[in-house]
């Protein structure tokens, strides 16, 4: 066990500063991790507005119920541990983005945006899922390269966000076969009871 901690700490520590590196040796770097940590979610959120004038009010709900079973889970990990930011336990790290109050581990940022994007890819939106998806790793790496989080943190947001997108995906669905069932057969028994009135 102290080995796969040990191992996961490396891999931490390696991913994160050639992130940040490449971050601090080349501006191309700086500003594309500086769009994508800060202004990446706000472009998968938008994705909603689109819906919206598709009038795709089923994928905007399940999407929004994904977001609110991502943040329980992160919520419930947060009373469990809180893990420092990297820049807390790296003095000579400056995020590009500016200090962030909150804790490190799982990454908002990152399961919300897999949250909404793979909810929307299972509805069916073969052009608008795939590049939500596309958008929400360049968040979740964008945020490591920022300095704001460690690469474990984006990889159990990523995890986070797929589990609640799948899960409130299968529930509305399920919920959605279940109500049509229901209503097909209170609509026969109905049929049924007015037919035998008549009969009678």
């Amino acid at each position: 066990m102290d080995q796969i901690l040990d191992n996961l700490r490396l891999f931490d520590r390696k991913g994160f500063f050639y992130l940040t590196d490449l971050a601090r040796e080349s501006a191309f770097w700086h500003d594309f991790f500086f769009f994508f940590a800060r202004y990446g979610i706000v472009l998968i959120v938008l994705s909603l507005i689109y819906l919206v004038l598709r009038h795709r009010f089923n994928a905007i709900f399940s999407a929004t119920l994904s977001m609110i079973l991502s943040n329980i889970i992160s919520l419930i990990i947060f009373l469990l541990w809180q893990r420092p930011r990297p820049y807390v336990t790296y003095a000579d790290i400056t995020p590009i983005i500016g200090q962030v109050a909150t804790h490190s581990f799982p990454s908002a940022h990152t399961y919300m945006s897999f949250a909404i994007a793979i909810t929307i890819t299972l509805y069916g939106h073969k052009k608008l899922g795939p590049l939500l998806i596309l958008i929400a790793v360049l968040t979740a790496i964008s945020r490591v390269g920022s300095g704001v989080h460690y690469p474990s943190d984006i990889i159990a947001g990523t995890l986070i966000g797929i589990f609640s997108g799948v899960l409130t995906y299968w529930f509305i669905e399920s919920f959605e076969n279940f109500w049509q069932e229901y209503s097909v057969t209170q609509s026969h028994d109905s049929k049924a009871k007015n037919k035998k009135c008549k009969v009678d």
